[in-house]
């Protein structure tokens, strides 16, 4: 008994000895965390505060040059003019993160911002703020507020007061300083943790924050300890404390910003902070807690055997053995527990590091766009003066068709980046969708006809089959053309000579289902999903030659996810692929009243295989030729429903001699009134004249000069609602241009058949029956209003042009593709430069490229436009590789007449030339 008393004395002793060395490395491991947690916030605040101090000092500094510049000027009313704004411009590029800097008279208003020229109109926006410097303060600084200009969401004022040379209050210079410029700063710091990181004013009103920056604006953290005990205790320190803003309890550091008064505040929650040593505190007590149970059935075992001395003794040594071996699993336990978190830690940087190229890689395709525009722009452009021998015979006619190569692969190559720059927008979230019904009958009927060149070429049979129920949709009507066209295509692509496309709509369990089926190569079963991810291509010996950049399908998913439906892939291998779209329910629209009619049958629209049917009559050299008739089936022997007996007058423009006589012929047989032309020139002669129009037919592609779309544009210029048909076979003109001009301009597919042509000729003629013949509307004036009297008229001689582009390249370019063009011309490298010409020379147009370093375009158009007249209202056009609205809208806001894109083409330049020019000359001639 005394053995057993002795035995259990002595392992309670052990179990005591465990759980204390347990506690005590629990409340060590506590303490040394927490001491490091505040060491890191420690760092942080030092960090902070360097930052928030240079960027006051750098502030203080360009103010105090400002100050300077306007005792030199004899007062702030003085400084109102380029020279001074240059000098401003420069003091605000010094300041790190400055939105602009301001100079205000001594009742706040004010008198001059480096942001543009002439400033904006806007007042002091920190009353109190001028109170303290019209008293005697030397520097305010404010608390954060929305900028005065709209463009950036958060500022907070720098601000001094101007002083004459008697020492009187005249003003005050203020530089505005965005808050998401020292948010960025310490969003780069790479912390370990998500802190918060906080800059106060003396008074406790938020300047800049992180997180919830927008949400912080205008509040203050006043009532909190910080200001109540911790500032006034000492003016650096840490404490542990909840948020007045978002209550979230955070370890912390704060410091005093010397000469400034700032504070700055740095934290991190406290329980992320901690979440560490409490994973290590559940490792320690499954550790301990092993240990216990060990020792316990070491007792368990003893007591079993304790009558007997040698199977005690046995028993002991087995004991041992099991202690050795738990002892070693527990260490393999610890390190495979350290492996996984180290696993953890490396899986979820390389999440981070994921998330972050995803982004990269959207900026990057953003602005792929701009910047292989601008040496396509020089390959097209000197390819094109090569092949055209604009300086005289090359010698060997082979080196004309080796330029005519380079420019069409350049164009090739235009092409792919318009793709990628469709799918970086919806990387970036920018596209969007415009609702409206949509007739998916028409978009399949549209989808099949677009395509039959390429399906003839390839052998391959479309078929389209939309059942009624199924028709009228809500949704983008262009989209949801760009879905059809994509999948169908991408079917032709993948199936060999002798197979088949078909597209089928119907409703199933209440919801509008899309099938595009194809008998083509097919998808191994573990590239399914790799398919529907951007840039991937699943390349196999049968698919290795088929052209693509991968990204069709990924832009297709994202267009039916717009219209929140999903779009799913069912493939085998030698068989062929079915694409299912399924839209939601509330995207069907009820019937048309009177389409009862279709209600027992399906619209079937279907092509041919490789050879072509004989009824189909193709003219003018295929898809990328003229236009493209195709008989009815069976054409009624009574007129078609809704015919006007109204005869039109039809300008019809094609350069395909025999298209335009046959089209003519036709539409001469239903009783209209043609004017053919041959090309775009002859046709903007006739727009331009007094002739009675109706209706303008014009070709997309009429290779060489002006194509329909740009004379699409003129017409909707000169002929306000004049409605216009375009015809083409190529798909993005398709589901790109109707909506590029409005209601007036609508498009029909190539080939088209009779009873579509038709059709249209009903529409226009329902739609101008009981209105006057449209009148020839004057040109649309190029210039701003104000006239230009007839004094200001430049001398005789040949017109001059003003050319601005930085790159020597594109200079070269310009004066390459203007030479022997009748024009003077003068080129400049930027802004500014152009700016002076203009003040100094008498010029008849400005070419001003938008992207330049320094004064950029927009700037130098401002600046221009600031002149007095005839100077401030001469003629601007835009020279620019970018496509987006956002920035033909910025070139209009600037003063811009118009814009020309990079690529350039010679004949399109010279023509848009002459026309701004002859429309000046017109209207000098009225004033």
């Amino acid at each position: 008994m005394g053995r057993f008393l002795r035995g259990a004395l002595v392992v309670v002793v052990v179990l005591a000895a465990l759980a204390g060395n347990a506690g005590h490395r629990i409340y060590f491991d506590y303490r040394d965390t927490l001491q490091h947690r505040f060491a890191m916030v420690r760092d942080m605040a030092r960090l902070v505060d360097d930052h928030v101090h240079r960027t006051i000092r750098t502030a203080d500094i360009a103010l105090d040059q400002t100050a300077g510049m306007v005792a030199e000027a004899g007062g702030p009313r003085n400084v109102r003019d380029l020279k001074h704004w240059s000098r401003l411009r420069e003091y605000a590029a010094q300041v790190d993160g400055a939105d602009a800097i301001w100079i205000h008279d001594a009742d706040g208003r004010t008198v001059l911002e480096s942001g543009s020229f002439p400033n904006r109109i806007a007042g002091f926006a920190d009353p109190a703020g001028l109170e303290s410097l019209r008293g005697g303060m030397r520097l305010h600084i404010g608390a954060a507020q929305p900028a005065r200009n709209g463009g950036q969401p958060l500022v907070f004022p720098v601000s001094r007061a101007l002083h004459d040379d008697e020492g009187r209050f005249v003003g005050v210079a203020s530089v505005s300083i965005r808050v998401d410029s020292l948010i960025d700063f310490y969003s780069m710091l790479g912390f370990a943790f998500d802190p918060l990181v906080g800059v106060y004013r003396p008074n406790g009103e938020v300047v800049a924050r992180r997180p919830a920056t927008e949400a912080s604006a205008g509040r203050s953290v006043a009532t909190g300890p910080l200001f109540r005990s911790k500032l006034p205790e000492a003016p650096e320190g840490q404490y542990l404390s909840p948020s007045v803003l978002d209550g979230v309890l955070r370890i912390a550091a704060y410091r005093t910003v010397g000469d400034y008064g700032l504070v700055v505040l740095t934290g991190i929650d406290r329980d992320e902070a901690m979440a560490e040593w409490r994973t290590r505190t559940l490792h320690t007590v499954l550790e301990t807690v092993v240990g216990l149970l060990a020792i316990l059935g070491m007792l368990a075992w003893g007591l079993r055997y304790l009558d007997r001395e040698r199977k005690a003794q046995v028993a002991l040594a087995e004991a041992r053995t099991a202690v050795e071996r738990t002892s070693a699993e527990r260490d393999e336990s610890a390190r495979l527990a350290a492996a996984l978190d180290h696993a953890r830690d490396m899986a979820e940087a390389a999440r981070r590091a994921a998330e972050a190229a995803n982004r990269a890689k959207g900026e990057f395709l953003a602005g792929l766009s701009h910047e292989l525009r601008t040496p396509l722009n020089a390959v097209i452009g000197f390819a094109d003066l090569i092949a055209r021998e604009a300086e005289g015979p090359i010698g060997t006619p082979t080196y004309r068709q080796y330029a005519a190569n380079v420019r069409d692969s350049g164009q090739h190559v235009l092409e792919l980046i318009n793709e990628i720059l469709d799918h970086a927008r919806a990387e970036a979230g920018a596209l969007t969708i415009e609702e409206g019904p949509c007739d998916l009958e028409e978009a399949a009927d549209f989808a099949v006809r677009m395509l039959t060149p390429r399906a003839e070429r390839a052998g391959v049979l479309l078929a389209a089959a939309v059942a009624p129920a199924a028709r009228q949709l809500r949704g983008d009507d262009r989209r949801i053309r760009q879905i059809l066209l994509n999948l169908i295509a991408n079917g032709v692509k993948y199936t060999p000579s002798g197979g088949s496309v078909t597209l089928s709509a119907a409703i199933e369990e209440g919801l509008p289902v899309i099938r595009v089926t194809d008998t083509g190569l097919g998808i191994p079963p573990e590239d399914v999903d790799r398919v529907l991810e951007p840039f991937t291509r699943v390349e196999t010996a049968a698919n290795r030659r088929v052209e693509g950049a991968g990204l069709g399908l990924p832009l297709t998913k994202r267009l039916v996810e717009l219209h929140g439906g999903t779009l799913a892939l069912h493939s085998t291998l030698g068989v062929g692929t079915t694409v299912t779209v399924r839209l939601p329910a509330g995207r069907l629209l009820p019937a048309e009243p009177g389409s009862a009619a279709h209600a027992a049958s399906e619209s079937l629209s279907a092509t041919t295989d490789k050879p072509p049917r004989s009824g189909r009559t193709g003219v003018g050299g295929g898809a990328e030729g003229g236009l493209m008739l195709q008989p009815a089936p069976a054409m009624p022997s009574a007129p078609l429903p809704g015919s006007t007996t109204v005869p039109l007058s039809i300008l019809l423009v094609d350069d395909d001699p025999t298209v335009r006589d046959m089209v003519a012929g036709l539409l001469r047989g239903w009783g209209h009134r043609v004017i053919a032309a041959a090309n775009a020139n002859e046709a903007l002669v006739v727009l331009d004249g007094q002739e009675r129009l109706d209706l303008l037919l014009s070709d997309v592609v009429m290779p060489p000069g002006m194509d329909g779309t740009e004379l699409a544009r003129q017409a909707t210029r000169l002929r306000p609602g004049l409605p216009v048909l375009l015809a083409s076979g190529f798909a993005a003109h398709a589901v790109g241009i109707p909506a590029a001009f409005g209601p007036d301009v609508a498009m029909i597919a190539k080939p088209f058949s009779i009873e579509d042509l038709r059709r249209q000729l009903v529409r226009i003629a329902g739609r101008r029956a009981g209105s006057a013949a449209p009148t020839p509307a004057a040109p649309t004036p190029v210039a701003p209003a104000s006239a230009i009297p007839a004094s200001a008229m430049r001398p005789s001689g040949p017109p001059r042009l003003l050319i601005a582009e930085d790159l020597s390249i594109n200079r070269e370019l310009l004066a390459a593709l203007f030479r022997d063009s009748g024009y003077a011309i003068d080129l400049v490298a930027d802004g500014a430069a152009a700016v002076q010409a203009v003040e100094s020379r008498d010029y008849d147009l400005v070419l001003m490229d938008v992207q330049m370093p320094g004064m950029d375009g927009l700037e130098a158009s401002r600046a221009i436009r600031a002149l007095p007249p005839p100077r401030g209202s001469l003629p601007i056009l835009a020279l620019t590789a970018g496509s987006s609205d956002t920035e033909r809208r910025q070139c209009r806001d600037a003063g811009m007449n118009g814009h020309i894109g990079k690529p350039y083409d010679r004949e399109t330049l010279l023509r848009q030339v002459a026309r701004i020019l002859e429309a000046g000359r017109n209207r000098t001639g009225a004033a």
